[in-house]
């Protein structure tokens, strides 16, 4: 069984929830789209997601660190059963720093959600970028 039009529609509009809320640094709103068992990772080193509480953590951070004019999901697969989504995506995220130009970083999601009966949750999240080393046809950089 795969999710309905109707399921895939509220999915993307959790997707988007959680755009708008990354752009305008509306924290609580964001905290309200993600679930307290949250996991995932992010792009950098570091960015490590385990519980609501760290994924906290990650947000305050970005929010401070930079002002983001453009979250973008495209070529976006969204499949499904009953109360759980799960997503791939391209994302582009537009931004610019303190002292610095406008920046986009085009990089890879993947989300799991879940419906709580009333709405979709973000349970996990990942957000990477390709390997710089690697060209497109190799496995692995240098091969």
């Amino acid at each position: 069984m795969s999710l309905s039009e109707a399921q895939e529609k509220e999915v993307r509009a959790a997707m988007e929830a959680y755009a708008t809320a990354y752009k305008t640094k509306d924290f609580h709103a964001m905290m309200n789209i993600f679930s307290q068992n949250v996991c995932g990772f992010g792009s950098g080193p570091d960015e490590e997601i385990r519980d609501h509480e760290t994924f906290a953590k990650q947000i305050q951070r970005d929010m401070s660190q930079a002002d983001v004019e453009a979250v973008e999901f495209t070529e976006t697969q969204i499949h499904g059963e009953g109360t759980v989504a799960w997503v791939m995506t391209r994302s582009a995220l537009t931004f610019t720093v303190p002292g610095s130009e406008k920046q986009t970083i085009c990089g890879r999601s993947t989300m799991v959600l879940r419906n709580n009966g009333n709405r979709w949750l973000i349970e996990q999240i990942h957000f990477s970028l390709p390997c710089g080393g690697q060209s497109e046809g190799q496995s692995f950089p240098g091969a």
